[in-house]
């Protein structure tokens, strides 16, 4: 299971800069919120059957960074591409970064409430998207996200303490 990196000193040159020659590939990932008067909802997308982790649940847009971005571009990129959203950097808010054995994510998060936003999906990709209150967070996150997915997902808890704390 991967760990949150708080002393990033093996994988990054600065915290959230991956070290050019470090061991780890880096992907970034989005998670669109809003609020109602009395609830806080998350989007999640359902990955496409060809792609990776197909047929099952993932964060609202993600993946590589590619060379020569960062992670906020790579992010915003992700975010244009598989959901058809174009936010601008300030729209993001950075989490977290974590690393698993194979790769470090960089986290972000974007306040969608009382925008009227008009998804796009790329079907290569993304087969669906639902808004899951965070009421049912836990129980959503159990049974329809890949266990092993699941289980190297650790900025899942940290994303709702921000939820639940900043937002």
């Amino acid at each position: 299971m991967g760990d949150v990196v708080d002393k990033p000193y093996e994988y990054f040159s600065r915290l959230g800069v991956p070290d050019s020659n470090g061991p780890l590939e880096g992907g970034a990932c989005v998670w669109l919120v809003k609020r109602t008067a009395d609830k806080v909802y998350i989007l999640f997308q359902k990955r496409s059957e060809n792609v990776q982790n197909g047929g099952f649940y993932d964060a609202s847009a993600g993946g590589h960074i590619d060379e020569g971005e960062d992670s906020l571009t790579a992010a915003l990129r992700e975010t244009r591409e598989e959901i058809g959203l174009k936010l601008k950097p300030e729209e993001l808010n950075f989490v977290c970064t974590y690393a698993t054995d194979k790769k470090y994510i960089s986290v972000y998060i974007a306040d969608r409430t009382d925008k009227d936003d008009e998804l796009t999906l790329n079907k290569e990709e993304v087969e669906l998207v639902e808004w899951i209150s965070l009421e049912d967070f836990d129980m959503f996150v159990r049974a329809r996200v890949k266990p092993p997915l699941r289980e190297l997902v650790p900025h899942l808890p940290v994303l709702r303490y921000y939820i639940e704390h900043y937002l």
